[in-house]
């Protein structure tokens, strides 16, 4: 049943459960979703094992009896028993014969996550491993099997390693339970049993240390159980107490026949692969209990991109209001004037103003020249500009303001979303400078980008004046005027700046008469689509890329005790889940 859905799904899976696992710790994890990792790994990887052999798991409370169950089942006592709660701690599987690679290879990919050791080697310290040995001298219920011994999932310590056992029920072709009178009606049993008969699996229960004379009464009871859980169980069989056994006296006896004959008899000759059905119904019976912790995430970033929207808006209404409409403003057009006045040059007159321009060291004949003051010294920082200067005061509120409120939100928080709010609010403080630098760099960049556009301008006001001959010819009068004045204001103070220009009485006629009639109200029309134009740059090259920045400031936060899926495998993966019966 291998496709691309189960594939998308199974890849999902093993991921969430990952992430699980680390800010758990190992400990107390989600068994429901252990056992759908394990269970899409078996429906991807056992079709295409052909010569496994059937897998029989064994599993029950601690002091129940499992491993006397795993040697009579094997016909040889290999799996050994303890008289210590929580003594069985790693899966141990035991074949008839010396495990050949092809069987090595193929447990190790359907347990994947747990390391194989040898038998001898297991540690304590290390839960995660499984040993797969043979037995001396076996005669197993059928041959060409492997029996599994399982670790207690009841036992105080098993909050650490009980999640093998559903990963080995996934595995499993059939499931034999094993409790003791005393212990049938333990709670974590049945717990145990509800998660793994959510797939429906051939199920044995084996009642250990029955008291004489009691089996039919004992098995009644435990049917009674199985009913009220609603839980099916193909068959129930009992076992004597005894109390110093001796394995072979036990193998012998009847009732050790009876429940190796029922064992071989409930053993198919398929393995048991849940189907696509069964797996769709199991995952979406979880799916919005494992991934509420996730979705809780991506509702909090998605909540952040909201919030940087809303910040980048009122940044960039303040750059709109404060400086492309402030009266007080008016330098984009004014270096498109000076531009005009370029293309004006006037026979005879523009060859010596030209060159007084050179002697005063006034750029003119570049883009913006008459905008440029005298290079500060070296140890005076040049003054920015007003566009700059409204630009990084914006963004320099913009940062505070999310700061601010991503700290409010902090502590405000759920405790689902706590973490994930702490963490962005770190990743902002230690981001500040950076986005600051890039916030600098960008505007710089959108100044030299749209120099042209601004040239175009006075091309476009160059071009409308040769259409009025009369009003080109008093401008260009004006011009010689205003050039003269310039250059007196130049010799004067050193050097020229805007409002030098501006302010001189010959540079306001020239203005004026631009403002005049038609090519007043053309003039009105290129100052608006100067504005409009570099509001667009603005947008596109400062608050854009500031504005993706800050939506992805989540990807590079610390994840320690957070899922951090991003949202298209979410996605996917939902997707995948919809399709996975087609």
């Amino acid at each position: 049943m291998t496709s691309p859905p189960l594939q998308t799904l199974q890849a999902f899976i093993a991921r969430l459960l990952a992430r699980h696992r680390d800010i758990t710790g190992h400990l107390d994890e989600d068994l429901s979703l252990v056992y759908a990792d394990a269970l899409l790994r078996q429906a991807l990887i056992r079709p295409t094992l052909d010569a496994l052999p059937p897998q029989l798991v064994v599993m029950g409370p601690t002091q129940a009896g499992k491993s006397t169950v795993v040697n009579l089942l094997l016909g040889a006592e290999a799996a050994q028993s303890s008289p210590l709660a929580g003594f069985t701690r790693h899966a141990q599987g035991f074949a008839d014969a010396p495990p050949d690679q092809t069987l090595i290879a193929a447990i190790d990919a359907l347990l994947a996550g747990l390391e194989r050791r040898d038998c001898n080697a297991l540690s304590d310290q290390q839960l995660d491993q499984y040993c797969l040995t043979s037995a001396d001298d076996a005669d197993p219920v059928r041959q060409s099997i492997v029996i599994w011994d399982t670790p207690d999932f009841d036992s105080v310590n098993s909050r650490s390693y009980r999640s093998t056992v559903p990963m080995l029920c996934a595995m499993a072709d059939l499931i034999v339970l094993v409790v003791s009178k005393d212990k049938y009606a333990d709670q974590s049993v049945w717990e145990t049993l509800r998660l793994v008969k959510q797939i429906d699996k051939p199920l044995i229960a084996c009642i250990n240390k029955v008291p004489p004379n009691a089996s039919a009464q004992f098995s009644q009871i435990v049917r009674d159980k199985f009913d009220a859980e609603n839980i099916a169980v193909s068959e129930i069989v009992t076992l004597p107490y005894l109390s110093h056994p001796e394995f072979a006296q036990q193998l012998a006896s009847r009732e050790a026949h009876s429940l190796r004959a029922t064992v071989a008899a409930a053993i198919g000759e398929s393995p048991v692969i849940p189907s696509a059905a069964a797996l769709k119904h199991y995952l979406a019976n979880h799916w919005n209990h494992w991934l509420q912790p996730l979705k809780t995430e991506l509702t909090a970033q998605q909540q952040w991109a909201e919030e940087v929207e809303s910040a980048i808006t009122q940044a960039r209404r303040a750059y709109e209001e404060e400086y492309l409409r402030n009266p007080h403003y008016k330098e984009t057009l004014q270096k498109a004037i000076n531009g005009l006045l370029e293309l004006m040059e006037i026979p005879g007159l523009a060859k010596s103003l030209a060159r007084a321009r050179q002697a005063i060291t006034w750029p003119m004949r570049t883009l913006g020249g008459l905008l440029k003051k005298q290079p500060p010294s070296a140890d005076q920082p040049a003054a920015p500009d007003n566009e700059t200067q409204v630009l990084e005061e914006a963004i320099e509120h913009l940062l505070l303001q999310l700061q601010r409120e991503s700290g409010e939100k902090t502590a405000s928080a759920s405790d689902d979303s706590r973490r994930w709010r702490q963490h962005l609010w770190q990743t902002l403080q230690a981001q500040r400078e950076a986005l600051t630098r890039q916030a600098r760099t960008a505007i710089e960049t959108h100044q030299e980008q749209f120099a042209p556009q601004i040239q175009q301008a006075a091309q476009r006001l160059f071009e409308h004046l040769k259409e009025h001959p009369t009003t080109l010819n008093a401008l260009r009068a004006t011009r010689a005027t205003a050039d003269a004045a310039a250059v007196v204001v130049a010799l004067k103070t050193g050097g020229i700046g805007l409002n030098d220009l501006v302010l001189a009485p010959a540079m306001l006629s020239f203005t004026s008469l631009l403002t005049e009639g038609a090519v007043g109200k053309y003039m009105q029309t290129v100052e608006e689509q100067l504005k409009q134009q570099q509001l667009d740059s603005v947008d596109q090259t400062v608050f854009a890329p500031l504005r993706q920045t800050l939506i992805d400031l989540p990807t590079h936060m610390d994840d320690t005790g957070l899922y951090a899926l991003p949202r298209a495998a979410v996605q996917e993966a939902e997707q995948a889940l919809a399709a996975l019966e087609h």
